[in-house]
């Protein structure tokens, strides 16, 4: 078993985590103050006062309480780890370093953007979420800066574009039409799987483990305890904070205090005291002078309803996406813990603002264009001239160690496409009800 999960681990080290290593080597050779990105700490004045100076890194393999700070890709992470560098003056570090990097550090994992490359020094986990409604477009938005690269040479290229262009409309809604189903899914099996301490939903071989052909995820019985979970940490969130509610002047403050609280009195962390925190949380939020402001860099963080538009069935799924969850963690085995009520207070209030959206758009008399047969073949198309549709194609994986694997899963066809558009176009059709091309 090992060994197996060993051998999985170097796949997904080649294989994911792309998005954010390759931001974090852009921000490394480029200017920092020009992209608004500099960490900076607080110090308190006194009577309600405080100054943000440089906050300084742990040493690498120094004795520190580890933290982590879990989001699915999109949710704000941004404007979390400058609250919580303002709180602690240890600067936040990306899951891309070395198993010695201790601390406090930020992860996507087990979404595909995220690597568990920090072994067994976190001590505890801190889940954040943000509306789907908000996190998918800001997901795409972090994508199109870099050209949806999958390596550092592509990335370079677009170096320039991180942190200061924002997408087009239209490639917002080719993505948006392609991956919808894939991404308000994963969604919500991110907050599942840290919510249950770690049930692992994807298949071992599944480097991705988004649930793609040749993978599926798992059913219910046949879950486990991640490796990481089992062996490494402990999984289950000790605490979950809402990007919203942090962001809110009227509730940030208590949010960023759930930060704070969960750092205070651990090793190497010199957390403020309560009554010095509205003040950071306020600099933080509102004096981009001192403090890096996280509304140009999250995108959506005002009304963008007219520029991030989801046509009016995806909003009914991610509608019904959040009831799901509310019914789950308000149901048996999960009403009377704290961090699953949490968690239903957060969707309640999701549910609210999407369901504000839904009755604007019913109200509307413009419907929806309804898909027709050759869109889907043209979105095939164009995530494939991306070159994010190849990553599980059958010629390239032949060249490599784990094929011999994963051969079984593979049906006899020339390149994995076939199967992989009968699968997708079939999806297609049980939201659609139309018939596409592949299917006549």
């Amino acid at each position: 078993m090992w060994k197996l999960h060993a051998r999985v681990g170097l796949i997904i080290f080649l294989f994911t985590g792309a998005l954010i290593e390759i931001l974090q080597f852009l921000y490394a050779c480029n200017d920092y103050e020009t992209l608004s990105l500099e960490r900076k700490l607080s110090i308190n004045l006194g009577q309600g006062q405080c100054q943000s100076t440089h906050n300084m890194p742990l040493d690498v393999g120094s004795e520190a309480f580890g933290t982590l700070l879990a989001s699915y890709p999109g949710s704000g992470m941004r404007l979390v780890w400058q609250h919580t560098e303002a709180l602690t003056g240890v600067e936040v570090s990306d899951d891309i370093g070395s198993a010695e990097v201790t601390g406090i550090i930020k992860t996507q994992y087990p979404h595909q953007e995220g690597r568990w490359s920090y072994g067994d020094n976190m001590d505890q986990v801190i889940l954040v979420i943000r509306n789907p409604r908000w996190a998918l477009p800001s997901y795409h938005g972090q994508l199109y800066e870099i050209n949806y690269a999958l390596d550092f040479e592509t990335a370079y290229k677009y170096y320039d574009r991180v942190s200061t262009i924002r997408e087009p409309l239209a490639a917002w809604i080719k993505w948006r039409d392609y991956m919808f189903q894939q991404e308000i899914e994963l969604w919500g099996k991110f907050i599942d799987f840290w919510m249950t301490g770690g049930n692992q939903y994807w298949m071992d071989f599944d480097y991705e483990r988004n649930g793609r052909w040749p993978f599926e995820y798992l059913d219910e019985e046949d879950k486990k305890i991640d490796v990481h979970c089992e062996y490494e940490m402990d999984c289950y969130p000790r605490a979950v904070v809402s990007y919203e509610r942090l962001r809110n002047p009227e509730t940030g403050p208590d949010e960023a205090d759930k930060i704070a609280d969960l750092l205070d009195g651990k090793l190497s962390m010199n957390v403020l005291d309560t009554e010095e925190r509205p003040c950071v949380w306020e600099k933080t939020m509102t004096q981009p002078d001192d403090t890096p402001n996280n509304d140009s860099s999250d995108r959506t963080t005002t009304n963008h309803r007219a520029y991030y538009p989801f046509t009016y069935q995806q909003l009914l799924q991610i509608e019904n996406k959040l009831k799901e969850y509310k019914l789950k963690y308000s149901g048996d085995g999960w009403a009377r813990k704290p961090l699953s009520q949490n968690v239903v207070s957060i969707i309640d209030e999701y549910l609210l603002d999407i369901h504000d959206e839904i009755e604007h758009m019913e109200a509307d008399a413009t419907p929806t264009p309804a898909p027709n047969e050759i869109y889907q073949e043209q979105l095939l198309e164009w995530y494939k001239s991306v070159g994010r549709d190849s990553r599980y194609n059958k010629n390239k994986l032949k060249g490599m160690a784990i094929y011999e694997q994963i051969k079984p899963f593979y049906e006899d066809t020339d390149d994995g496409y076939h199967i992989h558009d009968k699968l997708r176009n079939r999806n297609y059709i049980s939201q659609t009800g139309q018939k596409t091309i592949l299917e006549e």
